[in-house]
């Protein structure tokens, strides 16, 4: 006691010690958290990246992650409270807000239409498609939304020209139904044009190259949550920020490759290749949500759903975090902050 009372500095050295105020952040802060994917393509490259190169990590999160394919079950998730952020389509987001949910976009991974449009031999050009049948994955996707916008760049409508939307699946099963016959052409993600094309399949259009702003891939949450949580949201940001500008430095090309090849199950890292190339040439540098294809997209949606008509872009974005980040240089060197 008398030593103690000599020295009060080791007092409080000794207090802080028992107390754990001097534990590395990765033990004493570290936070679990599950974040939801909805499709298995190179559009989620910067979500798994943040988790296999560490950087979810490194801002204090162990991340584990659940794929829940399809838009729709998506935002289902993000309602009830399943995920507390997912990598999704855009529009769910944008027809549940239009119900009254506080769904909300916080960042955009992909702001056009990352897919092409592969088709039997028989078919080989746009106007062919008449009469014919396109595997998509469910009706209200972004996989559907993506064929009726590209039809209407077309100058053609599904229903006047007779183009059937086949619900079919998932990628893999797309591609099934286009080699079995079920589908005259399938919407799919560019990394497989490659292998389509040594299949004896044309590449009937590259969805990249047409002049269509669109939120294909967006990290959406609840309202609710980013009030609530907003040092959850902002660990989670962090990270995806950080592995979005790594994925997109060419020096990290094999790394980024080696992460895609894990989650895409492929046999190699080699096989990576495309799948590579086709999210780099469409990843911002900053992710923020374009709000210009926000106001597509609401527009499109809006010819079918008068409730969406109601809706303006900055409705259902919320850029706050992104550009607290932005504001502080963290997006430009998001390692040395």
């Amino acid at each position: 006691m008398k030593v103690i009372a000599r020295h009060p500095v080791i007092t409080i050295l000794l207090l802080c010690v028992s107390q754990g105020v001097f534990s590395s952040p990765t033990q004493a802060q570290i936070r679990h958290v599950l974040i939801g994917y909805a499709s298995l393509s190179s559009n989620q490259t910067p979500v798994w990246v943040a988790k296999e190169e560490g950087f979810y990590k490194r801002f204090g999160l162990d991340v584990d992650f659940v794929l829940i394919e399809g838009g729709t079950r998506g935002a289902q998730a993000l309602i009830s409270g399943d995920v507390p952020m997912i990598g999704m389509a855009g529009q769910p987001v944008i027809s549940a807000r239009a119900r009254g949910s506080d769904l909300i976009l916080v960042a955009g991974v992909v702001n056009k239409m990352n897919y092409i449009m592969a088709s039997t031999p028989a078919i080989k050009k746009p106007e062919d498609l008449r009469g014919k049948r396109v595997g998509i994955t469910q009706i209200g996707s972004s996989s559907y939304h993506a064929v009726m916008l590209a039809l209407k760049h077309w100058g053609m409508d599904a229903r006047k020209d007779r183009v059937t939307m086949l619900q079919v699946g998932n990628q893999a099963a797309r591609v099934a139904s286009l080699r079995t016959g079920g589908s005259d052409a399938v919407i799919v993600n560019p990394g497989l044009a490659l292998t389509l094309k040594q299949a004896g399949f044309n590449i009937l259009a590259d969805f990249t190259e047409l002049p269509i702003p669109y939120p294909q891939q967006v990290m959406a949450v609840r309202e609710r949550t980013l009030k609530t949580d907003p040092d959850l949201m902002e660990r989670i940001l962090r990270g995806f920020v950080a592995a979005n500008l790594f994925s997109l430095e060419p020096a990290n090309k094999q790394r980024v490759k080696a992460v895609l090849a894990k989650y895409l199950r492929l046999e190699s890292i080699d096989k990576a290749e495309e799948h590579y190339q086709s999210a780099v040439k469409i990843m911002p540098k900053k992710p923020y949500v374009d709000l210009t294809g926000i106001a597509s997209m609401i527009e499109f949606m809006a010819e079918t759903d008068p409730l969406v008509a109601k809706l303006k872009p900055e409705d259902v974005v919320n850029h706050s975090i992104l550009k607290k980040l932005d504001d502080s240089g963290f997006m430009d060197q998001p390692l040395k902050k």
